[in-house]
């Protein structure tokens, strides 16, 4: 996933909705429906990957809302289903196909928007639910006309005042926006954020403000790996170096590993090294998806998912999120497509650059 963003989940049981008719059969499916609910909201153990955790748990719930919907379609808790069919959409296939996804979800979550009768709190977390998959998927967002859109949408989200993770979240995304489109207008969007007297919104704007006009300058990178191992972007000079700001959590993460993975065992003896910044919470899980896949280079971890100290200082707020330093230790990208990897790095291997930025 493009974005990693808490998401509350709200149980809207038969009684909220007095104008439906309950059914036995409905409400016999219902309570398997919240069985399967709470079994896609159980704690990751530690040490088990995420991915694989949660995968068949969110399938088995949209398989089953998906039935419910088609089933008992004027059903009291069809909008709550529909919010949970939502919320577990798998975009996990082709471009092509993960835009279909979004259009379909935007056309029921309008729906969800328009029935009055609906908890204000439903319809509203079934806009934020589609928006927040925009941004996930914010490279299907191809044309200005589309990035005006989400623009709105998110200033119709702020304007009803959300909780101050979610306000700080969905400015940061407008402003990436901006910045993909027009980049002085993102810039000038950013300084205003920087006056805000939210001093969460003020400070992340100020990481971002930074990275916006990183590329071009060298950075400062030292730590203590996750295997003891000391890493000093400094010592690297010389080097292409990849940086790869994942997690094990993250499935966009885990389908690029195995390019990544190519890129460097094609480049890596002719100067390419790679460092990683996990934003893990569970070093165990983490470990065990490096060995497992044999990910042999450095692993930046604090445990401190998204509040990493490395991704809150370099304004890193998406991951996957890949980023290029040259060999003369200047940042030339720090938003890398991993289908452009190869070539940005053959290019850099070969002392051709191009600086880019997202």
């Amino acid at each position: 996933m493009r974005r990693k963003v808490v998401v509350s989940f709200v149980v809207w049981g038969f009684a909220s909705f007095s104008t439906a008719q309950e059914t036995k059969p409905a409400a016999a499916t219902w309570s398997q429906l919240e069985a399967l609910n709470a079994k896609a909201h159980e704690e990751v153990p530690i040490g088990v990957n995420a991915v694989e955790f949660y995968s068949e748990r969110n399938k088995a719930l949209h398989d089953a809302v998906t039935a419910f919907i088609q089933k008992f379609p004027n059903d009291a808790g069809e909008p709550q289903a529909l919010l949970w069919k939502l919320e577990t959409t798998d975009f996990s296939g082709p471009s092509a196909q993960n835009l279909a996804l979004l259009h379909q979800n935007d056309l029921e979550a309008a729906s969800l928007e328009r029935n009055g009768v609906l908890p204000a709190n439903l319809r509203y977390e079934a806009e934020q639910t589609v928006v927040m998959q925009w941004l996930d998927n914010s490279d299907l967002i191809t044309e200005s006309d589309r990035a005006t859109a989400i623009e709105n949408r998110i200033a119709a989200l702020l304007d009803k005042n959300p909780p101050e993770p979610l306000t700080v979240t969905l400015q940061l995304a407008k402003a990436d926006l901006v910045l993909r489109f027009d980049y002085h207008k993102g810039i000038a969007f950013l300084n205003e954020l920087v006056k805000s007297s939210d001093v969460a919104l003020a400070n992340a704007a100020v990481a971002r403000l930074t990275k916006a006009q990183i590329v071009g300058k060298p950075i400062d990178l030292q730590f203590t790996a996750a295997d003891g191992s000391p890493v000093d972007l400094a010592s690297l000079r010389g080097n292409v170096v990849l940086i790869d700001f994942w997690a094990s959590w993250c499935p966009d993460c885990i389908r690029e590993t195995p390019t990544v993975k190519a890129v460097y065992q094609k480049y890596r003896d002719k100067g390419l090294a790679v460092i990683g910044i996990s934003l893990d919470k569970d070093e165990q899980a983490m470990s065990n998806y490096t060995a497992k896949k044999l990910i042999s280079w450095p692993q930046y971890f604090d445990g401190k998912g998204w509040a990493n100290d490395l991704t809150v200082k370099f304004g890193v707020r998406s991951i996957p999120e890949l980023w290029l330093i040259n060999r003369r230790g200047e940042v030339v990208s720090t938003g890398i497509a991993v289908d452009q990897l190869d070539a940005k790095v053959a290019q850099l291997i070969g002392g051709h650059e191009q600086l880019t930025r997202n």
